[in-house]
């Protein structure tokens, strides 16, 4: 349809390219900017974009089923937990399979989006060619999440080597750490796969040290033969008739205690206490914060390979003192303390995450401008790639009249009484400002999309979001 909005999509990681495809079956025309030569984002090894990174020894932590489209599976040939290698492989297929790439710009950074007074985008980029400018109906956000390292405060000075994991490579790799003696700051996933790589004796550090600000949940990939989330529903799949009498008929709070006391006594069961291994106990239930998944850690802890700390409470030249009052020669710090949520192409005034808090219907829409959407700015425990999926049809679905979200006034209260629930939920951190239940978030997002339907349907399928743009690459004034 020729008079479908054009649409900006800010970034070729697998989100981007993901909403590319679905917008593009729709008929919806539709521009890719990425900073890099390449697709896959953060799934790209030793990215040029100079934003993303991943070690060279990363696998995800879902397994390959529920990583899956709805319409792209992946090949047998692919680890059911696959290395970021494998899945870079599988989105460059597909990519060319559904005739994405001619829909990518790469090697080129959008520096600015402003909205104009006619509710239009003006995306200043800066290409191969030099700085234009283009002009768009619609803005599709998937910047990610995992760029921007953020580092904790810790009283004292250190004079050894400090680096946050975000640019880890391997053992030699940005720094040569080999027989060295780090400390790896954090308990999530990436803290957890770090230290178990430099703890292999005689290949890495020489001594590893893991500090725990507090205790998280840590679920193994497997459990005895069957992945840990194959039980899971995939996103894509519409809930079963029992999940939906469960979610109308059963109090949240009920559901919720109920999967805790389940899956905390399987891993109770199955990998032992904590502090068996000297870590600490966590503090909150299974669902009140993310989980770190790990194969390997208890191995190496029971080995004494990892030696388990607190809380670092002060740094101290070549040494580091921890919160029980031990001192410990130190040689480098490896800081696995998250990211900051930014969105450096907007002014901090018109969009922001201060103290990486951002409210949104859906997680997707903001309430005051009818013509921008984020992808993937969620936290979740299942695979991304489904889940921007599902997010992508309903934004396809808005832009072609098939959905007329809520008025603003309802979308602000639905989003505001959604974020402060998951703020109750989950323990109060920088870290659990975006996290999501998958199989709820889906659930919701679906019976939300069915109300937005029957609304567009009352007002005749009118487009949301008019069509004023056309293709028009414009230079810059020479001066």
């Amino acid at each position: 349809m020729a008079d479908l909005p054009r649409v900006c999509v800010l970034g070729a990681g697998t989100s981007g390219v993901i909403c590319a495809k679905v917008l593009k079956d729709h008929g919806v025309p539709v521009d890719v900017y990425e900073k890099g030569s390449g697709i896959g984002g953060i799934w790209r090894f030793k990215n040029d974009n100079g934003v993303s990174t991943c070690y060279r020894s990363l696998h995800i932590n879902t397994s390959k089923r529920l990583m899956e489209l709805s319409d792209f599976k992946f090949r047998d040939h692919i680890a059911e937990y696959p290395t970021h290698w494998e899945i870079l492989e599988e989105f460059e297929r597909f990519v060319d399979e559904f005739g994405i790439r001619p829909h990518i710009r790469f090697n080129t950074e959008v520096k600015h989006c402003e909205r104009l007074d006619d509710g239009t985008w003006k995306v200043s980029v800066e290409g191969p060619d030099g700085p234009y400018t283009e002009h768009y109906d619609f803005l599709c956000v998937a910047n990610g999440h995992h760029w921007d390292p953020r580092y904790p405060d810790f009283p004292g000075e250190f004079n050894g080597v400090t680096f946050h994991a975000h640019h880890y490579v391997d053992v030699h790799d940005p720094h040569d750490l080999e027989d060295k003696r780090v400390v790896v700051v954090g308990m999530g996933n990436s803290a957890m796969d770090i230290a178990c790589e430099l703890a292999h004796v005689g290949q890495g550090a020489s001594k590893v040290f893991l500090s725990q600000r507090s205790g998280v949940w840590i679920i193994p990939k497997i459990f005895g033969n069957t992945p840990q989330d194959k039980f899971q529903r995939h996103p894509m799949e519409e809930p079963s008739l029992i999940e939906k009498l469960r979610r109308k008929f059963v109090p949240r709070g009920l559901r919720v205690r109920a999967f805790d006391t389940l899956i905390q006594t399987i891993i109770n069961i199955t990998v032992g206490n904590p502090k068996r291994v000297g870590l600490k106990p966590p503090k909150e239930s299974f669902s009140q914060r993310h989980p770190t998944v790990s194969q390997e850690i208890h191995n190496r802890l029971i080995h004494g390979d990892i030696v388990p700390k607190g809380n670092i409470a002060e740094l101290m030249g070549d040494k580091v003192k921890f919160e029980d009052g031990s001192i410990e020669e130190v040689d480098a710090i490896i800081y696995a303390t998250g990211y900051n949520i930014r969105f450096p192409f907007f002014d901090e005034t018109f969009i922001s995450a201060p103290d990486n808090s951002i409210a949104l219907w859906q997680r997707i829409f903001d309430p005051k401008i009818n013509n921008v959407a984020f992808l993937g700015l969620i936290q979740p425990v299942c695979a991304m790639m489904p889940c921007v999926e599902l997010q992508s049809n309903l934004i396809a679905d808005y832009l072609c009249g098939e959905v007329h979200l809520p008025d603003p006034k309802t979308m602000e209260r639905e989003m505001i009484e959604t974020d402060e629930r998951m703020k109750r939920q989950y323990t109060t951190s920088k870290s659990h400002t975006i996290q999501i239940d998958c199989p709820e978030y889906t659930f919701e997002l679906r019976e939300d999309w069915k109300r937005c339907r029957k609304r567009a349907a009352r007002a005749g399928n009118s487009l949301p979001v008019e069509r004023k743009t056309e293709a028009k690459k414009e230079e810059p004034a020479s001066v």
